[in-house]
């Protein structure tokens, strides 16, 4: 692994190492480890600038003293230091600690590239499936089922109001309006990519639909009064509209990273 490739800042995102001097011990003796001979203050003090780091020349005399005493270098007369079997040993340990790192992170990245566009996907689905449902809903639905829609609105003000994860209450407005639209066909295939939504948005830790609740309860709160009025065409506009959104954000937080 060429690690010059990673620099200080990239180093200590790895993860690998607790505090800075752990990492300058760790360049130290890598640089050490990768030439044939022993190594001064001089020349490592250079060396060490390739990662981003300055250090004096008497700084480094003060780091090598210090992986002496731990076992790590030996001095050879005035030629520098070499590793000990202890040193070359500890830098092997963390060359592979640094290199798992950042496979680990490559692909996490690459799994949530694959989960952002899956996601992105599904959405244009809902989009085309939903703006028709919504449609219908305005014309179908009877008093009580509109009733219901907005006990439903209420619960997901509510959750958003408590800041607590408005996820679910969302999806069930939305599984809502399929099920008031009277389209068994329609419903039957929003609750299959309810639940793959479901499944790929659980491997984000954070996803930024989940922040802007209190954006998309003023949507929804829209939608609700459109299927109200009896205005199919009004509803079905603000549906599409709805779910466009929600695609951007997707494509706001895949591409800000």
């Amino acid at each position: 692994m060429n690690n010059l490739l990673l620099n200080e800042k990239k180093l200590m995102q790895t993860g690998v190492f607790t505090t800075r001097m752990e990492m300058i011990d760790y360049i130290l003796l890598k640089i050490i480890k990768d030439n044939d001979g022993p190594l001064g203050s001089w020349t490592l003090r250079e060396e060490i600038n390739d990662y981003g780091i300055s250090c004096s020349t008497a700084t480094i005399g003060r780091y090598l003293k210090e992986l002496d005493y731990k076992g790590y270098t030996i001095q050879k007369g005035n030629q520098g230091r070499v590793l000990t079997l202890d040193g070359s040993s500890w830098v092997n340990e963390i060359e592979n600690s640094i290199e798992d790192a950042i496979m680990h992170k490559q692909l996490t990245l690459d799994i949530q590239i694959t989960e952002y566009d899956e996601l992105i996907d599904l959405l244009n689905v809902r989009k085309t499936l939903e703006t028709e449902a919504t449609r219908l809903a305005a014309i179908n639905a009877t008093d009580d089922e509109i009733r219901r829609l907005f006990e439903s609105l209420e619960v997901h003000r509510k959750c958003v109001e408590e800041n607590l994860d408005p996820t679910i209450p969302a999806l069930d407005f939305h599984t809502l309006i399929a099920e008031i639209c009277h389209n068994k066909f329609i419903l039957a295939l929003l609750n299959v990519l309810i639940f793959e939504e479901k499944r790929i948005e659980s491997v984000f830790p954070t996803l930024i639909t989940r922040e802007r609740g209190g954006i998309y309860i003023q949507e929804h709160d829209k939608i609700t009064k459109a299927i109200e009025a009896r205005n199919p065409r009004e509803a079905a506009k603000l549906m599409n509209e709805h779910i466009q959104v929600l695609i951007e954000a997707i494509i706001e937080q895949a591409y800000d990273k």
